[in-house]
């Protein structure tokens, strides 16, 4: 049976922070206090010049480097919100980095950690149209770039890296469930990494570099309270019940919110996937790599009904429910 998801591979840096030393060079940061809530221990951070596309490339390769010039995806998205510029786009770099021919289309998204599922169902778009016969799929982000080490305690959650899926038109048609809170917007920023108004207008004031801002508190509200019923409505309109999903994988934001979140919908403890102690927060990364780490281990295995669900920066969430 044809699968929507043919191939995932993944890229991790192997530069890697151990949290239990942090908690020796930043006392003030009590960080073995907050491992059981974030469930983070390592980090894995890109190196000072390594770059977004280098992270994207090195996933990608992964993924088609046994396949035939005929199998090759003619369609490549790109899904990141730390491109190394503002132009030209990720995946147009990309493609040239790969050597696909010049017929690909390309295109990348801006989305963060709800960003998977979008890219899922924008790909099933293109392939239920007959606009693309097979999609290469990447999701990447460099956020130790735009994070403070010195002063931000986000620091201690997120991880660099990169996902790489092929996707194919599936025999099973995939339900979606998107939404966004716009009015949230302010709860993730990153400031100082576009184009505004005021940029370059003063030669003698130089332009900041980007800042990564996380209101915590506010993120963990909106996801325990806004994700389980959208999860319920995903289930309602797939026509199933929880109990009829094999695994669980959601955005791998932090222990604590899976935790949270597995206890409000039920869900029993070996269907729910929490995989951050060894990788951390890889924002659209996360749920791919979860995914492929969780078939390594014999967890996720073909036929398995499977619930996909992300949310993050926007505010926003997308969910999935597909037959692996």
């Amino acid at each position: 049976m044809t699968a929507l998801i043919n191939t995932i591979e993944y890229y991790i840096p192997k530069n890697t922070v151990d949290c239990f030393e942090l908690d020796k060079s930043k006392p003030e940061w009590h960080v073995r206090n907050s491992l059981p809530k974030t469930g983070v221990r390592f980090l894995h951070h890109a190196d000072k010049d390594e770059t977004t596309l280098q992270m994207a490339r090195n996933a990608a390769e992964k993924a088609i480097k046994d396949l035939t010039e005929s199998d090759l995806p003619d369609t490549l998205i790109v899904c990141t919100q730390t491109p190394d510029n503002l132009l030209p786009h990720v995946s147009a770099c990309l493609q040239h980095e790969l050597g696909l021919p010049s017929s690909t289309k390309c295109f990348d998204i801006s989305l963060g950690c709800s960003g998977y599922c979008y890219g899922l169902s924008t790909a099933y778009a293109y392939l239920t149209a007959n606009i693309s016969k097979r999609v290469l799929f990447v999701t990447v982000d460099n956020y130790s770039k735009i994070i403070d080490s010195d002063t931000n305690k986000a620091y201690l959650l997120f991880s660099d890296g990169a996902s790489a899926t092929i996707i194919d038109k599936p025999e099973v048609s995939p339900v979606f469930q998107f939404g966004t809170d716009g009015s949230r917007n302010q709860s993730i920023v990153c400031s100082n990494s576009g184009v505004s108004v005021t940029t370059g207008k003063d030669p003698e004031t130089p332009i900041p570099s980007p800042e990564f801002q996380m209101d915590g508190y506010k993120v963990l509200q909106f996801t325990i309270k806004t994700i389980p019923p959208e999860i319920i409505k995903l289930t309602e309109s797939a026509g199933v019940s929880l109990e009829d999903i094999d695994l669980f994988i959601f955005h791998q934001a932090s222990r604590r919110v899976l935790e949270e979140m597995g206890k409000k919908l039920a869900i029993p403890e070996e269907k729910l996937i929490i995989d951050l102690e060894e990788v951390g927060n890889i924002t659209s990364s996360s749920i791919p790599i979860a995914m492929k780490r969780a078939e390594e281990r014999g967890v996720l295995k073909r036929g398995n009904k499977v619930l996909l669900f992300g949310f993050g920066i926007g505010l926003s969430w997308s969910g999935a429910i597909i037959e692996y």
